[in-house]
């Protein structure tokens, strides 16, 4: 399953409380302690904020460009989204965190402030798609577990498809990309996402 996948598969397993904005959706959480999942929709964006013990420890934005994790995630949004929350078991959502951590909480603290909106325009133009296909002795590799990592923090995870591919969005830099083996060994490749890959299909051999 597909990180999307396993969130809505949350969600649907608990009646959702709201419509209400963000700020209004922390305050709830903070006050109760709450775990779970606040996921909000306008227009193509699907965006899900991930609660644990009532600290926004998580992110996700979803839309038909790609998925944004954690910070770069958080750094989009636009004030006016309206939320559902969503009660989940604490440990599922600690799980899913790990991969969509929130590392600068301030973003949210500031209560979305007239410079996020600017920083988001920025974002935009160095931000595209990776895409990337897994083979071993010539053949696609499905079901792989993938993890991406700058400045040594994850910042995404997902699996390959039946036909060996991923994509992640992400903003142009230098990354890791971790290949987990089902042995519970790992495998590290240093890349570059830059402009020269957007709309490429990488093949990556882990022979």
């Amino acid at each position: 399953m597909t990180s999307r996948e396993i969130l809505e598969s949350l969600i649907a397993a608990s009646p959702g409380e709201g419509p209400m904005p963000l700020q209004a959706l922390l305050g709830m959480a903070q006050e109760k302690g709450l775990s779970g999942i606040g996921k909000a929709i306008e227009k193509d964006q699907n965006w899900y904020i991930l609660f644990s013990r009532g600290e926004p420890d998580g992110a996700v934005l979803h839309d038909d460009k790609g998925t944004l994790f954690g910070n770069k995630a958080i750094y989009l949004l636009k004030g006016t989204e309206q939320f559902h929350f969503h009660a989940a078991n604490h440990q599922f959502v600690e799980r899913i965190i790990l991969g969509c951590r929130v590392f600068d909480k301030n973003i949210l603290n500031r209560g979305l402030s007239g410079d996020i909106p600017e920083m988001a325009g920025r974002v935009e133009t160095r931000a595209g798609v990776f895409s990337m296909r897994l083979v071993k002795d010539g053949s696609p590799v499905p079901g792989q577990r993938v993890s991406l990592r700058k400045s040594g923090q994850v910042i995404a995870n997902d699996f390959t498809s039946a036909e060996g591919k991923i994509s992640f969005r992400l903003l142009f830099g230098n990354y890791e990309c971790v290949v987990h083996s089902r042995d519970m060994s790992t495998r590290v490749y240093e890349f570059e996402f830059h402009a020269g890959l957007l709309n490429q299909l990488v093949t990556l051999d882990i022979t």
